[in-house]
């Protein structure tokens, strides 16, 4: 714990006043847009103003608060899937190449601050620092993945019975969907696990909203507000 409190603030980020945040993280969620306190949905073109309980984000290197989240109520919840049925009528004619240039493009922004980010996965999780930009690396293989897929979704060619006919399969999104899953594995996985169903749902599938009950840490805000 102590060594990844220490990689985790090594001082190579600038800091305005160095005794009020000795560790850098303060600048580190500036630098990623993490408030105080931080709305637990977004309907992916802007937060929601959820008004759930609050739960407060704790590093376990050091006891030290690091951010909050309000998160959502049924209502909250509804409303974000209602925002997901609607998104999925026009989604849905995007083509999968296009899908599949969305995800590049968090891809990039992932590269941009993997630095930032897996300091953040660092100190969050009580990881050593390697370990937490391993988690953004994860994170950035599997958009590499994702935007692959987009350009795989082949289909069959098939005969007919039918003279001068052709039959032919082609993928279509089906809807949106919900993950629902529960974290019970002794691992901490701060980024790279939550990372996967979204990307390759968004290449390959229809808009996704995710229902979770493992903690809403503010790494997983950060790239959720992307």
């Amino acid at each position: 714990m102590k060594q990844a409190l220490e990689e985790a603030t090594q001082p190579d980020v600038t800091v305005a006043h160095p005794h009020a945040d000795p560790h850098g993280i303060r600048d580190v969620l500036r630098q990623l847009g993490i408030k105080p306190q931080n709305p637990a949905t977004s309907t992916g073109r802007q937060w929601s103003t959820t008004t759930g309980p609050e739960k407060v984000i704790v590093s376990p290197a050091d006891g030290q608060r690091i951010a909050a989240v309000t998160l959502a109520t049924v209502a909250d919840y509804d409303a974000v899937v209602q925002t997901a049925q609607q998104a999925f009528l026009r989604w849905r004619l995007v083509p999968a190449p296009q899908r599949g240039d969305i995800v590049r493009q968090i891809s990039n922004e992932l590269r941009h601050h993997k630095e930032a980010l897996g300091k953040l996965v660092s100190y969050e999780m009580g990881k050593i620092l390697q370990e937490g930009l391993g988690e953004v690396q994860e994170m950035i293989d599997i958009c590499d993945f994702a935007v692959g897929l987009s350009r795989q979704l082949h289909g069959l060619t098939m005969h007919s019975e039918r003279p001068a006919h052709r039959m032919y399969e082609q993928y279509h999104p089906l809807g949106w969907w919900v993950l629902f899953r529960l974290l019970t594995s002794r691992w901490r996985c701060g980024a790279g696990m939550p990372c996967w169903p979204p990307c390759v749902a968004t290449s390959a599938s229809g808009s996704l909203r995710r229902k979770r009950r493992w903690p809403p840490w503010p790494c997983s805000t950060s790239f959720a507000e992307y």
